[in-house]
């Protein structure tokens, strides 16, 4: 990317910065322009040389439409290519069992994006970069963290060629995902809990002739989650139980095909002449996690790095920039109340407080979500089917719809730090 201005010597290059971001996903992204544009040192490192990588999560709330809008940069971000999502259709056997109907919210906020993410999280790196204050390094992973006396005073990265940087920093970012080096590294416990199944994802041509909205079916063969990706894209998962995987490959590619056509029988025009091998799939594994401390002196942790949602209702992306924007109000705070040496984990408390209900209750909606779409006992079917269209005119399933796309606490961003 020709964001990068760093040049590496065959030396360890040392590097003094205020916030050092680690990750380049959605909440790292979003966490280095604010700090950026209020005038704070920031360095962002992503591992990956490239961002062009796949991405499972193309999904973004109308939350963070709100927060795109209120940096001034949604008009910008909606010339990338993307779909307006005006609502979630969940179909049991062929019928309608519930709307989440995001064009039933207050305007101008009543819908959610899907748009790809290396394009969009290429925009926020080159957003940042117009400040002289901000550092992208791409193809840089970290290798250790600097501590003194149990504090995170910088980092050890080395990039793709083998050089080595070291980076001082009075507050350390980690928002390098799930399988977090940071959090490792920093020695930060993680409570793990699995739900009873995968998914298997996989890209396809869209359907000749049909323009299905974002919508999970259920079938007596399985449930298949459908959601448009460009203009002649879509993204297609299959929930298997957990640990199956191995079973799905034995029975072979055509047999897979068959299963899913079996469930959605237009995929009969595409899907045969698509798919042709499972190394076409990735396999998510479902877990659900949390971080037991997200914060310490000189490190904080946002995203999947400190939580880890299900995709049920496509979270992910949007609790990661919530995060961001909570996090930058809490260390503009405590960058302004400690002038000088690392960033206390005192100062920094107040983040995790705030955020940590927040993202539990989200998972815990999700815990219910996914065991509503689970029920497989025929009783439970038939009172599932009763319930569900009941549900959705209380204002208990309203609330729940306004939870999930607006999240469940007030997050602004407080853009009285950004420099003219």
């Amino acid at each position: 990317m020709n964001h990068t201005n760093s040049v590496f010597n065959r030396q360890r290059k040392i590097i003094d910065v205020d916030v050092a971001v680690v990750g380049a996903g959605p909440g790292g992204c979003m966490l280095s322009y604010l700090l950026a544009r209020s005038g704070v040192r920031t360095a962002l490192l992503e591992r990956h040389h490239r961002l062009d990588r796949e991405f499972r999560g193309y999904f973004f709330q109308p939350s963070v439409v709100k927060l795109f809008d209120q940096i001034g940069l949604l008009e910008d971000i909606l010339h990338i290519p993307h779909q307006h999502v005006s609502k979630f259709t969940f179909v049991d056997h062929g019928k309608t069992l519930f709307e989440v109907r995001f064009d039933e919210l207050e305007r101008p906020y009543n819908y959610g994006l899907n748009i790809p993410q290396p394009p969009l999280l290429e925009f926020f790196i080159g957003q940042a970069a117009r400040y002289p204050n901000f550092t992208y390094f791409g193809g840089t992973a970290v290798t250790d963290l600097i501590e003194e006396e149990g504090a995170v005073h910088g980092l050890i990265a080395r990039n793709h060629e083998g050089d080595e940087l070291e980076m001082r920093c009075r507050l350390l970012a980690g928002a390098d995902g799930r399988h977090s080096t940071i959090r490792k590294l920093a020695g930060l416990s993680q409570t793990i809990g699995e739900f009873e199944f995968d998914f298997v994802w996989f890209d396809m041509p869209q359907v000749p002739g049909k323009d299905y909205p974002l919508q999970i079916q259920i079938e007596d063969e399985g449930m298949l989650i459908y959601i448009p990706k460009g203009e002649d894209q879509v993204q297609v998962g299959w929930v298997i139980p957990k640990k199956t995987y191995p079973e799905l490959v034995k029975k072979g590619i055509e047999d897979f095909v068959r299963t899913l056509i079996a469930v959605k029988p237009d995929l009969q025009k595409v899907l045969p002449h698509h798919l042709r091998s499972f190394k076409q799939c990735s396999v998510l594994d479902i877990q659900v996690g949390m971080t037991d401390t997200w914060v310490k002196d000189g490190l904080l942790l946002l995203g999947d790095a400190a939580h880890i949602a299900s995709p049920f209702s496509g979270q992910g992306n949007s609790l990661a920039i919530q995060d961001a924007v909570i996090a930058h109000d809490t260390v503009m705070k405590a960058l302004e109340a400690e002038d000088r040496g690392i960033v206390p984990a005192g100062l920094l408390k107040r983040y995790e407080l705030y955020r940590k209900p927040a993202v539990a209750e989200i998972q815990s909606m999700q815990a219910m979500q996914a065991r509503l779409i689970a029920m497989k006992a025929p009783v439970l079917l038939r009172l599932r089917r009763m319930l569900a269209p009941l549900i959705r005119r209380t204002p208990l399933f309203h609330q729940m719809r306004n939870k999930i796309a607006m999240g469940v606490q007030q997050v602004d961003v407080n853009t009285t730090y950004f420099t003219r």
